[in-house]
């Protein structure tokens, strides 16, 4: 007997009719989103290719800004240079737009694109894409505009306060105590060999061509965190040697072997802020590297200096410390950035010995005494305020250079003073004793019996500055533009104290000795005590004050680019007037 078909044959054909259903809307919907996705892909790419052109073209264009007023641009020049931007940039592109405009403007305080009247100087410009796409599946045409905005930036590389190829004797014997602190390690070259360093520079360029650092452009040079110093060292060692300057690359590579622990980065070495265009042909002098880096690497801290080598008549250095407040800066900057000098602070103590003065005709003792001085040179700053240009290229760069404080110096000591001094007939002082006592109570010749403790000070402080100082090119890349002058530490001023006692001893016509104590409101006082300080200034303060002078305070002034009321600025290759950056 045959079986007949059940209930469930017939329920699994309907479900297998159910699926070629589903299959067939599934489908059908799928092709409606893949045509919406393939037409929204058309339009992102004419979007990109928008943009694409619009950035291209206004990076152009800003190459067409000088900073002159709007209406001095010839409409007719920049029509062609839009044009020509546009035809060049535009190949190639899947999507072009249809319709292309530029407009000349600024950018405001928010970074904004704003327009501006034809008396205004354009320092930015604006180009604008617009076109369409043709849909393949739906039909009709999506529109698209992009935009984009570019500005001309001026920029600078400058140094203000920095070391100069004739450098002198003086200030060499400073580098090898004051780096040898710095670094930790003895550092001792000659002066031809720091002579020679400041005569050489190596450029960024060639430092991402030495494979030691591991970059390959000048941006991934400076966006490295650190660099070990040494192996900063050796790649400018490297460069030296391509340059011919092997001297100077062996006393690099001397220095790297000396200091290979601390890390710098050269962006901080450089001042690098934002990113302006005359940092990617700026070169580093080869003195500024090696002292710029161990102002870096001691940036905050207080180090002792064991001997600086310099000779002082009748006393002794017993101690030196030296503070980086600042590290110095060679700074590549924008219109409105600044840089600064290095900051530091000198504190030197000097044992004076004991010794004997010649006043009034007769002897005075000085006790020894210790003389401490203190030098805080810095800090002035240095503003970019514009870059000038003429038709060979870069021609001038202003600066606003201003300080509070530049060059306080102060020199302290306290020391004691005595003397017998015997007046004997025909003295200069007898008159004043004969005053003081009365006519004919005088029998005998008097004594002058002086205990003096004298406080000495010396202070020299520059007041504060603000002045423009213009750097002409190409002179101001060797030599430096100074905005102050003046002497850095003068004589210091001696004082006695209130406990000073002046006591005159003499016998009466009755025989009897007297002692009888002259008081500072006494004329007969400062008859005394005057000639004996001046003798203590131009025998003892005098020569030691010109011996500091001369080798210690205005060697670091000059090695720091300091002068009272101002300081040194210099310029580097190669600042620029027009260098486009894209904005928006």
């Amino acid at each position: 007997m045959l079986a007949r078909p059940g209930r469930a044959g017939r329920t699994a054909r309907d479900e297998r009719g159910a699926v070629a259903l589903f299959v067939a809307l599934s489908l059908a919907l799928l092709l409606i989103i893949t045509a919406f996705a393939v037409d929204l892909g058309m339009q992102r790419v004419a979007r990109r290719d928008a943009q694409a052109i619009a950035d291209l073209v206004s990076l152009d264009m800003a190459r067409e800004l000088d900073g002159r007023a709007k209406s001095a641009y010839s409409g007719a020049a920049l029509d062609r240079a839009f044009e020509a931007s546009v035809a060049r940039n535009g190949d190639g592109l899947g999507a072009e737009p249809e319709d292309y405009s530029y407009e000349l403007g600024r950018l405001d305080a928010a970074g904004a694109f704003a327009s501006i009247g034809p008396s205004d100087p354009a320092t930015a410009v604006k180009v604008t894409a617009v076109g369409s796409v043709g849909y393949l599946f739906t039909g009709g045409r999506g529109d698209v505009t992009r935009s984009a905005v570019s500005t001309a930036d001026k920029s600078a590389c400058i140094r203000i306060g920095s070391f100069i190829a004739s450098l002198d004797s003086s200030q060499s014997a400073l580098l090898n105590p004051l780096l040898s602190a710095l670094f930790g390690s003895a550092v001792n070259l000659s002066a031809v060999s720091y002579q020679g360093l400041a005569g050489a520079n190596v450029s960024l360029l060639d430092l991402v061509q030495v494979p030691g650092l591991g970059v390959g452009t000048v941006d991934e040079l400076l966006e490295l965190p650190s660099v070990r110093v040494a192996d900063l060292f050796i790649a400018s060692a490297t460069v030296l040697d391509r340059q011919g300057k092997g001297v100077q690359a062996d006393v690099l590579r001397a220095l790297a072997a000396t200091v290979s622990t601390p890390t710098v980065s050269v962006a901080d070495l450089l001042g690098v802020q934002g990113t302006p265009q005359a940092a990617l042909d700026a070169s580093l002098n080869v003195l500024d590297l090696v002292t710029g880096t161990a102002y870096l690497v001691n940036d905050g801290r207080t180090v002792n200096v064991p001997n600086l080598g310099i000779g002082l008549p009748g006393a002794v250095v017993t101690s030196t410390k030296l503070t980086i407040v600042e590290p110095a800066q060679e700074a590549c900057l924008n219109v409105g950035n600044e840089a600064e000098t290095a900051q530091i602070k000198l504190e030197l103590t000097a044992r004076v010995d004991a010794r004997t003065l010649s006043a009034l005709g007769s002897t005075v003792s000085m006790d020894a005494t210790d003389l401490h001085l203190s030098i805080d040179l810095g800090q002035a700053v240095a503003r970019l305020l514009d870059v000038q240009c003429n038709a060979n290229g870069p021609d001038k760069v202003l600066l606003q250079v201003r300080s509070a404080v530049v060059g306080s110096i102060d020199l302290s000591a306290s020391t004691r003073l005595s003397a017998s001094i015997g007046v004997p007939l025909g003295n200069s002082l007898l008159t004043p004793i004969l005053g003081f006592l009365g006519l004919g109570s005088v029998l005998g010749l008097p004594t002058l019996e002086l205990d003096a403790p004298v406080s000495i000070a010396g202070r020299s402080t520059a007041g504060g500055f603000d002045k423009p100082v213009t750097l002409t090119l190409p002179a101001s890349y060797d030599i430096p533009q100074g905005s102050g002058s003046g002497v850095l530490l003068t004589v210091p001023s001696v004082s006695v104290s209130s406990a000073t006692t002046l006591r005159l001893r003499y016998s009466t016509l009755l025989g009897g000795a007297q002692v009888r104590a002259v008081l500072r409101t006494d004329p007969l006082f400062t008859d005394v005590v005057n000639p004996v300080l001046s003798s203590l200034t131009g025998s003892v303060l005098s020569p030691l004050v010109t011996s500091l002078q001369n080798a210690l305070v205005l060697p670091l002034a000059e090695l720091l680019g300091l002068q009272l009321g101002g300081a040194d600025v210099f310029a580097k290759r190669t600042p620029t007037c027009n260098a486009p950056r894209l904005r928006q």
